[in-house]
């Protein structure tokens, strides 16, 4: 199974699906990654008593996990353009679908975090153990740039970290604009 084998093996499952992309498969890959944690989410809200926007973000999960899914294969195609390696945005689509995986985990811990209640040093420690899953996507995705555009580790990981940047980039935008 896909999955798995991103888990347990990572690039030589990334050079399978770069070697025969299907964006149907990398497609469900996002939808499911993001259905899970919609579940968990409601879950992890329905403990903590999270309220409305906690249920509405939630219930927003799958589609953002689409538009960023689609967004970065695009900024990223575009950032590989100065390397000569862009039009395979179809390509990277497929392959990069199962960099989300890691945001099932999140989920999961989001649940024990809930679990742990407000404020206790458990959920604190809890809290902690997300960011090994943040490096973790981040290192599958530069493992999907660096399959499918063919780059250095180097450039990969710079590419992967620009769908980021570029988020943060409008967010301090908005924020800018908000706040005139």
């Amino acid at each position: 199974m896909t999955v798995i084998g991103v888990v347990v093996r990572p690039r030589s499952t990334f050079a399978a699906l770069a070697a025969s992309p299907r964006l149907p498969l990398g497609f469900a890959a996002v939808l499911g990654s993001g259905l899970v944690a919609l579940v968990l989410g409601l879950i992890s809200d329905r403990i903590g008593s999270g309220g409305t926007p906690g249920l509405v973000t939630s219930l927003l999960l799958p589609v953002l996990f689409l538009i960023y899914w689609g967004a970065a294969a695009l900024i990223i195609d575009a950032g590989a353009r100065l390397t000569a390696r862009a039009g395979r945005w179809r390509t990277y689509l497929a392959v990069s679908g199962f960099t989300f995986i890691p945001w099932a985990a999140f989920g999961v811990l989001s649940v024990v975090e809930a679990i742990a209640g407000s404020g206790s040093a458990a959920e604190s420690v809890v809290a902690w153990l997300t960011l090994p899953l943040l490096v973790w996507f981040l290192y599958l995705t530069a493992l999907a740039v660096h399959t499918v555009f063919e780059v250095s580790p180097f450039l990969a990981l710079a590419l992967a970290m620009l769908p980021d940047a570029v988020l943060l980039f409008l967010l301090i935008v908005l924020l800018v604009a908000a706040s005139l």
